[in-house]
């Protein structure tokens, strides 16, 4: 009798784990990657750092959602991203899991709703993280992409370098000035 009841309640939680991992709900797919062929030309700054929002080894410009681009799916911004660091290192830039039923990474080879690829963020559903795989013959490796945001809330993401605790990256209060 007591399994039975262990049973019982353990299948709601898998239920719910199952119903969560899969994105349902509005959350957004799990991980995606940013591979150095999705790159964009060139390394940046040396001094990028100064003109920047940084955690850790990554950085987007300063302001990164003052000028939004309002949607039907919310408001959108392009937010270049650059990682200070050579393969085979590999970072992960993630939404905080309180964040993912309205905050979306659109980085890297990003598929659409009708399971092609798509560069457009109103085609996709966005992901939850991307792991961004540096280039190995740069100090610095700059990959073109954005964010989708749902409401005006503070948004942050989080970045994760190999082995090491997430660090905050804050990117203020999203904006949205013009209708797309």
């Amino acid at each position: 009798m007591r399994k039975q009841h262990r049973l019982r309640l353990s299948l709601p939680a898998a239920l719910t784990a199952l119903v969560l991992g899969t994105g349902t709900a509005g959350a957004a797919p799990t991980a995606n990657v940013a591979t150095c062929q999705k790159a964009m030309v060139g390394s940046g700054s040396a001094n990028w750092r100064s003109d920047s929002v940084v955690a850790g080894p990554v950085g987007v410009q300063r302001e990164p959602l003052g000028r939004m681009t309002r949607t039907r799916n919310g408001l959108t911004a392009k937010m270049p991203i650059l990682v200070e660091a050579r393969a085979p290192a590999r970072v992960t830039v993630s939404v905080p899991a309180a964040l993912r039923n309205r905050v979306f990474l659109y980085y890297g080879r990003v598929i659409g709703r009708d399971g092609r690829p798509t560069t457009l963020f109103t085609e996709a559903r966005g992901y939850a993280e991307t792991e961004f795989q540096p280039c190995p013959n740069k100090p610095r490796t700059i990959w073109p992409g954005g964010i989708r945001v749902k409401g005006h809330a503070a948004v942050h993401l989080l970045v994760e370098v190999e082995g090491r605790p997430p660090v905050h990256l804050p990117l203020g209060l999203p904006r949205g000035l013009r209708r797309h």
